[in-house]
């Protein structure tokens, strides 16, 4: 069996495949789970969402996107999870990003993480992203954005 790690682009069939990297990524991290067949359709299409494979057996994911502030385009990831904290993946999803913003001539990207998730940070900064002076703040309105037993 190869040992190596691909990646490829991710395709709205991958969900089944990478719902078990999915849920442990969410559970390490206390974050909601980002596969859905409707965020896979979506992320399949932006040519910045990819699949780490060993073997046959999916080792990884990142979910970005290309997204213009008026002032110039950013690639943002907001999704990449490993299985078992796999740095050999992690590593090549960081790099097939990177190379995918490049060759669509988007030469900022931005990669949103778990503070816990220190890991992923070493190998960001080892393939020269830096640490931003940015704090990301979120809030869900609506029913779904209450507190339990409200």
């Amino acid at each position: 069996m190869d040992s190596r790690t691909y990646v490829r682009p991710l395709t709205v069939e991958d969900g089944e495949l990478l719902q078990e990297i999915d849920q442990q990524e969410a559970q390490r991290y206390g974050l909601e789970p980002a596969l859905t067949r409707g965020s896979l359709s979506f992320f399949a299409r932006t040519g910045h969402a990819f699949m780490a494979v060993r073997g046959d057996r999916p080792c990884g994911f990142v979910l970005a996107q290309a997204v213009w502030n008026g002032t110039r385009p950013t690639v943002v990831a907001t999704r990449l999870a490993v299985l078992n904290d796999d740095d050999e993946a992690r590593a090549a999803l960081v790099a097939a990003l990177t190379k995918s913003a490049y060759d669509a001539a988007v030469y900022d990207l931005q990669v949103q993480l778990s503070r816990l998730d220190g890991r992923t940070a070493q190998v960001l900064i080892s393939q020269q992203y830096r640490d931003l002076p940015l704090s990301l703040y979120g809030r869900v309105l609506g029913s779904r954005g209450q507190p339990e037993g409200v």
